[in-house]
């Protein structure tokens, strides 16, 4: 349902002023490894948003006097009618349903008999003068008399409190019995999980935590209701963690509509740094870990791992950003079974539910996945598989070349669903020729890179045709114009991102225009830092930064943006 205008322009025209907040490194209790990383990450991308950051800056790893006096001069400086926000990641705890956020200095000091100082772990009843109540941060904000408070809390993670009043006794995981406070009117507060559970600070190799990771995927969805984006975060987060985490809202909002932006603030485009960095290969093509052969498919995790499906060399490489070299973690020429050998692998992908690659194994005409302890399971087999990708709901999508067509798999099926092209080759708007990358949005409308027909087309759910929404307009250098397009990605404004092959540049489409723009690359072709060969696919990372399998100079290059 289309929202007013002058319903959002209302809330965007105020102030929006935030603070963030992230404790780690903990005297006595169990260090953190994710919540600097939570904290960070959300800072930036609540200033691309337009929030304006107390200090400019997450605030990391605060004492109790330190931590109340930050609260403090926020709230000091909030306005009345501001959009206020408080984001904190770390310990907490809860006695007498009073919930306190736990600094870093969490201990109390006694003399002992022989007169030396003592550090021992807060119990229940010292809380209220070691720590910070919630519920007071949310008073002070209110009575500031902003525009709406919104409060997030990543703090559900365990933490012992001792059992009795005294300096010792046995520790009790009391976070166990976490139970949310009321929110108070005009204010929303969302915790990482639901009374009797705890949060996944982010294990596995996960560089955010579980709840945070997926407030990152949504907050900056425009023109989007507060309270719904939350719900697609719980819904994610329970995916994720198969029903074992539930994040839990509270919210008193008197006004019917809340987004964090809307979409002119979008309306100056972004931009990178035209002279790329090289992360991954650059060093000529070869087999070697500094190497890679005409890299295809690129994904980057919420880690920002980065893998490769190095298609000349057979294998997928694993790349931690700013490494001299990559790891082989698929590699097609060491296995010995024909199950785990790859032939010019196209497009990879990360399952991060169970944390499974999902390969598109061309030149042996299969899809597999391939699990950390090195077992493969073959997913779909007799497909000519070029481009993959994956909506909300787990549903995987294949692009084949020879078919001319996408489809949809619920994994496990023998049988995929048509949901693009599939009428035979050829230029209609229901036929593909050549499909090579693919990208699924929120609303499951496919948009498929079709190579021969040098066009981007996309199909909305259950449509029995496409339309054209780049290029169209047969095989040109003009800006209304594509040649060979391949990798492609959809921002939430909807603008497309696509990889113009063969003019070596890379083209952003904004919808209801009927030329793109060069954003990157359209210097010829070559190997500068500044150029592109033939490059093939296309991501992005949490801050925006630009990412290109430049196939022929056997690289990937990261653009930057440029922050405005």
């Amino acid at each position: 349902m289309a929202t007013p205008t002058n319903r959002i322009l209302s809330i965007n025209s105020r102030r929006k002023f935030a603070l963030i907040i992230a404790n780690a490194n903990y005297s006595l209790s169990n260090s953190l490894s994710n919540t600097v990383n939570d904290a960070k990450a959300m800072s930036t991308l609540l200033k691309r948003i337009g929030f304006q950051i107390y200090d400019d800056e997450a605030k990391l790893n605060l004492t109790f006097n330190e931590m109340r006096r930050v609260v403090t001069d926020f709230t000091r400086r909030i306005k009345r009618n501001d959009m206020a926000l408080f984001y904190f990641s770390g310990h907490g705890n809860q006695w007498e349903d009073k919930i306190y956020l736990i600094p870093i200095d969490d201990f109390k000091e006694h003399v002992s008999e022989r007169s030396s100082t003592i550090k021992s772990p807060l119990n229940g009843s010292d809380l209220s003068k070691y720590a910070i109540n919630v519920q007071n941060i949310l008073n002070e904000i209110d009575d500031c008399h902003p525009f709406v408070n919104l409060i997030f809390l990543d703090c559900c993670r365990t933490h012992p409190l001792p059992r009795s009043n005294g300096y010792k006794g046995e520790a009790s995981n009391h976070l166990y019995e976490f139970k949310p406070i009321p929110a108070t009117v005009g204010s929303l507060i969302a915790f990482a999980c639901a009374p009797g559970t705890t949060a996944d600070e982010g294990k596995n190799g996960n560089k955010y935590g579980l709840f945070t990771k997926h407030l990152l995927n949504h907050l900056d969805t425009p023109n989007e209701d507060i309270e719904r984006l939350l719900r697609r975060v719980r819904n994610d987060v329970m995916n994720e963690s198969n029903d074992q985490q539930i994040p839990h809202v509270t919210s008193v909002l008197r006004h019917d509509f809340v987004c964090l932006f809307e979409r002119k603030q979008e309306s100056k485009l972004n931009k990178w740094k035209q002279h790329g960095k090289t992360v991954a290969g650059g060093n000529g093509q070869g087999r070697q870990l500094n190497q890679l052969c005409c890299p295809h498919g690129i994904f980057i995790d919420c880690n920002q791992n980065l893998f490769i499906a190095d298609w000349w060399n057979n294998r997928i490489v694993q790349w931690k950003l700013e490494e001299s070299q990559g790891k082989i973690v698929v590699d097609g020429y060491e296995q010995r079974d024909g199950l785990g050998q790859l032939n010019q692998p196209t497009d990879v992908m990360m399952d991060e539910r169970n944390h499974s690659l999902i390969i598109a194994d061309g030149g042996n005409r299969r899809v597999i996945r391939w699990w950390n302890d090195n077992q493969v399971e073959i997913l779909i087999d007799n497909i000519s598989c070029y481009g993959l990708a994956m909506d909300k709901d787990g549903y995987l999508y294949i692009s084949d070349w020879e078919k001319n067509e996408v489809r949809k798999w619920k994994i496990g099926d023998k049988e995929g669903k048509l949901v693009a092209g599939g009428h035979g080759k050829g230029n209609r708007t229901d036929q593909l020729e050549g499909p090579t990358y693919i990208f699924v949005d929120d609303e499951q409308s496919i948009y498929v890179s079709d190579y021969h027909n040098h066009r981007v087309i996309k199909w909305r759910r259950d449509a029995k045709e496409g339309a054209v929404v780049a290029g169209g307009n047969g095989m040109g250098t003009n800006l209304n114009q594509l040649n060979c397009p391949t990798g492609i990605i959809v921002d939430k404004m909807g603008r497309i991102y696509v990889v113009d092959c063969d003019n070596y540049r890379i083209i952003r489409w904004c919808d209801g225009k009927k030329e793109g723009e060069v954003i990157v690359g359209g210097n010829g072709r070559g190997k500068e830092s500044n150029q592109l060969n033939c490059s093939t696919s296309l991501s992005y990372d949490f801050e925006g930064n630009l990412y290109v399998a430049d196939s022929d100079n056997h690289r990937v290059q990261r653009f930057n943006l440029i922050c405005n």
